[in-house]
């Protein structure tokens, strides 16, 4: 797999938005996120219970952005420097009504929500039109997580189900979407043909090997992909900086997984 020549975001967007999603995305257009927000819901969590030294082995690895948290954003400020922060913005009520000044403040450069097409209680679609509305306003790029109706419902998890979910998040206003990567390289192929907004794909679960999580990564790029948002895969790794050298040499080198492996140290 040969990468070459690099990316340019939609004219639609303005200078300054562009300018921030190119915070988060290198030169290339692709990326390397972390996910660090589970302290959101869960509290303390394996690979971050020292936010900032997990922040520093991340950084030490080449990670081009993390999604995290207000609170986690703060504390780990001086770690992450001059790397993109995407700001976090799930939670029980509407946030488009602080967040996304909160994110101006803090200076991060896009915003995350999570929403679930298809729930027949709440797919959160509307607080995220009115969070793109918003974002617009303050030339804040936005990311839309669209999972099919719950996170526990994975017979929901379909190609179809996968690809519409990522089509609405972007019909709503989101600039960029980070969806699960379903089916073979061609299917996948497809929810990415499909989506008019640059497409992350997601880790998911802990993979039973590194090299499964190696594999999902060729495997999204491969199928047009941008990059990979991952969590549990890289922080819960053995050697997290490591884990994130050999995601590096993936999405931005166009490695195969056998050449990426090799900066594991660890057994596969």
């Amino acid at each position: 797999m040969t990468l070459t020549g690099s990316y340019t975001f939609p004219e639609h967007l303005p200078a300054w938005p562009r300018r921030r999603m190119h915070h988060v995305f290198a030169p290339d257009g692709r990326a390397v996120v972390a996910a660090l927000d589970a302290g959101l819901k869960y509290g303390v969590k394996p690979g971050l219970g020292d936010a900032r030294a997990a922040v520093r082995r991340l950084v030490d690895g080449g990670i081009d952005a993390v999604l995290a948290g207000i609170g986690f954003a703060r504390a780990t400020a001086g770690e992450l420097g001059g790397r993109g922060l995407i700001l976090a913005l799930d939670s029980e009520i509407p946030s488009a009504g602080y967040g996304v000044e909160q994110a101006v403040r803090y200076g991060a450069d896009a915003l995350e929500l999570k929403v679930f097409p298809g729930n027949p209680d709440r797919t959160v679609l509307g607080e995220l039109r009115e969070l793109a509305a918003e974002a617009d306003r303050w030339g804040m790029p936005l990311m839309a997580e669209p999972i099919p109706v719950s996170f526990a419902n994975t017979e929901a998890h379909t190609v179809t189900n996968v690809a519409n979910g990522a089509r609405i998040s972007a019909e709503a206003g989101a600039d960029f979407v980070k969806a699960q990567y379903v089916g073979t390289v061609e299917e996948f192929a497809g929810v990415v043909s499909s989506c008019p907004v640059p497409l992350l794909a997601l880790g998911g679960p802990v993979k039973p090997t590194p090299r499964h999580a190696l594999q999902l990564a060729h495997d999204a790029v491969a199928a047009g992909a941008r990059g990979v948002v991952y969590g549990r895969n890289i922080v819960e790794a053995e050697r997290p900086d490591l884990m994130v050298e050999a995601l590096v040499e993936i999405v931005h080198g166009g490695a195969s997984v056998d050449a990426a492996a090799k900066h594991l140290n660890v057994a596969l």
